[in-house]
């Protein structure tokens, strides 16, 4: 009788233990079953042992408690990301008309004026050329980095909209990067940015999105929103 029982607990036991394993679940009705199973097939010469049963009550009891707080901070979570998102998607639209820096190495030329081209070096270099392609990939514009523009910080570069012979280029998006060595001759390529007026904001299942000169850049590569052009 007594292996029997041990048996039958043995085989709920694993059962619970397989099933809790599962992603997601927490196994309260697991627990259950195997304290029916113990009660159905213990002995009745020699009842199951309270101490032990009032110990397994406690540690089911510390887990349903545990799993109730769990969901209350997850719930607490959510309602607070939700609450972020609509105030900061209700603030958006006072941006329009705002002139905005983003991390981008696209930029959009309109034909006539110059566009502003930046980049950021981590250290001042010893050599660099920031190069411009067309939307076929074609390098349209080298430009060699002499001076100031191979200090370390921030940097701008007006580009007129012409090609390495003094051609005026059509109106497009274009790509630029910057290429940049140190002492050593070692050469790295730091982050670029597009600079621009935004005129829209668009909610996306990617994400929210704002349109800079025509170029739709994600909110968090945003790195810079001003009243200055």
């Amino acid at each position: 009788m007594t292996e029997s029982i041990s048996n039958t607990a043995s085989s709920a036991s694993s059962s619970y233990s397989q099933q809790t394993k599962k992603p997601g679940e927490i196994g309260k009705d697991q627990f259950l079953k195997l304290l029916t199973y113990q009660l159905k097939s213990q002995n009745p010469l020699k009842p199951y042992d309270n101490q032990e049963f009032a110990s397994q009550l406690a540690q089911f009891s510390q887990l349903e408690t545990l799993t109730d707080i769990r969901s209350l901070i997850e719930g607490q979570v959510n309602s607070n990301l939700l609450l972020t998102k609509t105030i900061s998607n209700s603030a958006l639209p006072g941006l329009l008309g705002k002139n905005a820096k983003a991390i981008s190495n696209t930029a959009t030329y309109d034909g006539n004026s110059s566009v502003k081209l930046g980049y950021k070096l981590d250290i001042t270099a010893a050599s660099g050329e920031l190069q411009i392609k067309d939307s076929t990939g074609k390098v349209v514009r080298t430009i060699e980095l002499s001076g100031s523009d191979l200090e370390s910080g921030d940097h701008t570069i007006n580009w007129d909209g012409k090609d390495g012979n003094g051609n005026q280029l059509a109106s497009g998006q274009y790509t630029f990067s910057v290429t940049a060595k140190d002492k050593a001759g070692t050469s790295y390529n730091p982050d670029c940015y597009t600079y621009g007026v935004i005129e829209a904001v668009r909610f996306k299942s990617e994400g929210t999105m704002l349109v800079i000169n025509g170029l739709e850049v994600p909110l968090e590569n945003v790195t810079d929103i001003s009243t200055e052009s």
